[in-house]
């Protein structure tokens, strides 16, 4: 009943917040998805994934001339629940969350786009309340991890999704509006366990415009109108600024392994340095080239079979990499990095891949201390001696190694034209290294 009580408060509170000041839409629907089987959340599926949804959409119509740029695109804010699909293990979550509906056709009879999703869900199931009384909750040795979820170590997680969207008007307002695609539930490896819940499923049901019929062929060349040049763009225009220079700092924490806490070190701080140039050839579009220096302090402890040998450091449980002695060399990591973003208005987001030039780590992985991996380290054994470029398979768990190719989501807005703030999720293919927070300056 509290969990129905605030999905419907949040609901109420974006409905009354924007009602003043916006053209709007009302969305409500009824959300269906099945859990993807990733070897961690495969026993405790036991039902679909169902739930519903409601969201405010901000059209683009006066002032959001960054939004008729992107084909008329609109901008939501959105608040779900979701019943994962078993009670005693996965539980429920709330989601609150902002959207935009990128169209590629936006006709009068029917619409079809994608839907980038990005925002915070909070579950109520996680590893640490659903581990089996009598087990010791850190102890890898007692086997009672393997008992609980070991896909969500937190409560607050981040909420990623990316679906396609089809609108039908039907009248006086009234469409039926249906979408499908992934869901995905995680915190960024903050806290461990951190596998985290990908969905995929669909959404069916009701959007309202509350503009009476006789006003949407009138509203409607507002819609599609091009910016007037009476409201310059102070970012990014496309003729006045081809060229942008920036530089980032960012920081935050991390946790590598939920056994790891039985030693007292639950966190370690991480942190990015970046030094990019934009080129900007239309005004929805750049294209970056850029240095990386990246700091993981995970990588200062000691595997539990060297603790012996390191008295007085962090010590790990994890045993994927060959971490022998404590080197705080083997925290620091240099790249070179594409980097592509889309500029809607003061905010961009982009994907940055890049591959490392300085990276201690690449000789330390993957590292199997019983000795039965023949490609792997063994136990008092010699770490490799590779080049920038070498040949390695992540999605395979005994054969853990980070690799040499990273990636970077990226989100910044620019509080002003030369001060932006920047949040950040680095990866090695799917899985998360760290998410961090920070400012940059641009030039």
């Amino acid at each position: 009943m509290r969990k129905t009580l605030l999905f419907v408060l949040l609901c109420a509170s974006l409905s009354t917040w924007a009602l003043p000041h916006y053209e709007l839409a009302y969305k409500l629907t009824g959300n269906g998805s099945m859990m993807m089987p990733d070897g961690k959340v495969n026993q405790f599926i036991q039902r679909p994934v169902l739930g519903g949804s409601f969201a405010v959409e901000f059209l683009p119509t006066g002032r959001w001339h960054c939004l008729q740029q992107w084909n008329n695109a609109s901008i939501g804010v959105g608040a779900s629940y979701l019943n994962l699909g078993n009670d005693a293990f996965l539980g429920s979550a709330i989601a609150a969350y902002g959207y935009m509906n990128q169209p590629f056709y936006n006709g009068e009879h029917f619409r079809i786009g994608i839907r980038p999703t990005v925002g915070l869900a909070a579950v109520t199931k996680t590893y640490r309340n659903t581990l089996p009384a009598g087990y010791i909750p850190y102890n890898k040795k007692d086997g009672g991890f393997k008992l609980a979820n070991q896909s969500i170590g937190s409560i607050l997680n981040a909420y990623l999704a990316v679906d396609l969207y089809m609108d039908f008007p039907i009248k006086d307002g009234w469409e039926i509006t249906l979408a499908g695609g992934w869901h995905h539930i995680s915190n960024g490896s903050i806290m461990h366990p951190n596998a985290g819940y990908n969905m995929f499923g669909g959404e069916l049901g009701l959007r309202y415009h509350p503009v009476k019929s006789e006003r949407v062929k009138e509203l409607k060349s507002e819609r599609y109108e091009k910016p007037k040049p009476d409201v310059p763009r102070k970012l990014y225009d496309g003729v006045e600024k081809k060229w942008a220079v920036e530089i980032s700092a960012t920081g935050g924490m991390k946790q590598n392994y939920y056994a790891d806490n039985i030693h007292g070190q639950k966190f370690f701080g991480v942190a990015t340095l970046k030094a990019a140039a934009y080129w900007v050839p239309v005004s929805i579009f750049r294209l970056g080239a850029g240095v990386d220096a990246f700091y993981d302090g995970y990588y200062s402890a000691v595997n539990e079979e060297y603790a012996g040998e390191n008295p007085g450091a962090p010590v790990t449980y994890f045993g994927k990499t060959y971490l022998r002695t404590s080197d705080v060399k083997n925290c620091f990591r240099v790249g070179i990095s594409i980097q592509p973003e889309f500029i809607i208005g003061h905010l961009t987001a982009g994907i940055h891949v890049g591959f490392y030039v300085f990276d201690p780590v690449k000789n330390l992985e993957p590292y199997d201390e019983s000795g039965k991996d023949p490609n792997a380290i063994h136990k008092n054994g010699e770490p490799f001696n590779r080049g920038i470029f070498y040949s390695y398979n992540f999605a395979e768990a005994s054969n853990y190694q980070d690799g040499w190719c990273y990636m970077q989501f990226v989100l910044k807005y620019h509080v002003l034209d030369n001060l932006f703030v920047q949040l950040g999720l680095k990866t090695h293919g799917v899985r998360a290294e760290f998410i961090d927070a920070g400012i940059g300056v641009a030039f």
